[in-house]
């Protein structure tokens, strides 16, 4: 993970656009999965290839567009958790016996356990690559699924709805890291960003967590444990840690410290230090002089929300005014 001299960390970037799709396709494998590409030109005059990837703390949003073309894909397993939004043209994706059909607003992820083919016509679409530690500690602080032990076993949506609402997500972020302007964020809106995919990855495409009922129950968590957890969260509200991080410091597993914090406050640890770290932002907008350049949306990117709108919101729903009252009183 790039940090800046300021404490923040990096957007990486790298940006293409051409009409050469062997140039296109070298980009595509090195980023994306190993395959061997074929081309089929439907449109000279529309020929475009474009590729744009932004990259911060492991997660990775990319737009990648192969206009006028066909273009045939024989994939190798994927590495890196990756899932595709059309929002431009048609094509298919094959992985053993499995078929799906793909067109605009579809959701499609790429094989992780077993080689695929795709065959993608005038297509655009957004990109999303979840680092498999994100995915994994995710899985086994909601299903207590142990490490080594997620498997993603399709590479179609659950659903209509779920895939609408993964559509939704992957724009947020992919138009967030998108924008040139974007070069850096404050680490705890990365780990957010993070989070935020990785949940939508978990909830949308058919994986292991969704048989964990299986599992064993997490076992009984002491007040003295999740006092340590709240104390933990309190003290580092302004940095990355992970759920994995709060559980260590309690002494216990995330899966059980979970359960632990909805029998005691009907909220999961990471709903409490989202409501933590709003009372800090709070806190920081009644301190701050508007003629220093400070903003509500700078406050709210460095307290962990992306979008200014849904800091609004979760400030209106808490203190019930708008965030621009507290910053100008």
């Amino acid at each position: 993970m790039a940090v800046t001299d300021n404490g923040m960390t990096a957007v990486e970037r790298a940006d293409l656009r051409t009409r050469d799709m062997d140039l296109l396709a070298s980009l595509v494998r090195e980023q994306y999965v190993g395959h061997a590409a074929t081309f089929r030109c439907t449109d000279p005059a529309a020929v475009d290839g474009q590729v744009r990837i932004a990259t911060t703390g492991g997660l990775t949003a990319g737009w990648l567009a192969q206009g006028g073309i066909e273009y045939t894909a024989r994939m190798d397993p994927a590495t890196v958790p990756t899932a595709a939004v059309v929002l431009r043209g048609s094509g298919q994706v094959t992985a053993g016996r499995h078929e799906q059909c793909l067109s605009v607003g579809d959701a499609a992820m790429v094989p992780l356990d077993q080689p695929a083919s795709a065959v993608m016509t005038d297509a655009g679409y957004l990109t999303l690559q979840v680092p498999w530690a994100a995915l994994c500690t995710l899985a086994e602080d909601g299903a207590g699924l142990p490490a080594g032990s997620l498997r993603f076993a399709s590479t179609a949506p659950v659903s209509a709805a779920l895939q609408r609402a993964y559509a939704s997500t992957a724009a947020f972020i992919c138009n967030q890291l998108l924008n040139p302007e974007t070069t850096e964020l404050h680490p705890v809106l990365a780990q957010t960003m993070t989070g935020l995919a990785a949940a939508a990855m978990l909830e949308t495409f058919p994986n292991t967590t969704m048989t964990a009922y299986h599992l064993p129950g997490p076992g009984w968590v002491t007040p003295a444990s999740v006092r340590r957890a709240v104390a933990f969260i309190d003290e580092h509200a302004s940095e990355p840690v992970t759920a994995a991080d709060i559980a260590a410091a309690a002494g216990v597993t995330p899966r059980a410290l979970r359960h632990a914090f909805r029998r005691r406050y009907d909220i999961t640890p990471a709903q409490y230090q989202r409501r933590v770290r709003l009372e800090r932002a709070h806190l920081e907008l009644l301190r701050a002089d508007p003629r220093d350049g400070v903003t509500v949306a700078s406050i709210a990117r460095k307290w962990g929300w992306a979008s200014a709108d849904r800091f609004t919101a979760a400030y209106r729903q808490r203190f019930g005014a708008e965030p621009g009252h507290a910053l100008r009183a």
